[in-house]
């Protein structure tokens, strides 16, 4: 109500405090959205080294995984050629123990 009485009454006080309140408003509305310029550059930059970690990190778990399957075949080629191995020398010991008895 002050301040629609001043105005009546012809004061450009209220008027000039209005505007400079509206003045420091606009200023302090700048400075935030300077702050929230830096802080998406900042964060933007964060993602992106984020992402370029992610990425190297996923070629090498796929690298990982290839070596670890390739290792894994050999273990069992290997390991199937002495079952084979086992078995077929079992199978002698067995023909030569039926044909002594």
């Amino acid at each position: 109500m002050t301040l629609v009485a001043s105005r009546k009454g012809g004061g450009g006080k209220v008027v000039d405090l209005t505007v400079e309140i509206l003045r420091e408003i606009r200023d302090a509305l700048g400075g935030t959205n300077e702050r929230l310029e830096r802080l998406e550059k900042t964060t933007n930059d964060r993602f992106q080294r984020l992402e370029t970690r992610l990425e190297r990190l996923e070629v090498a778990t796929v690298k990982g995984f290839k070596d670890l399957r390739s290792r894994l075949d050999n273990l069992l080629d290997f390991a199937g050629e002495r079952y084979r191995d086992h078995e077929e020398r079992i199978r002698t010991l067995e023909q030569r123990v039926l044909r002594g008895q």
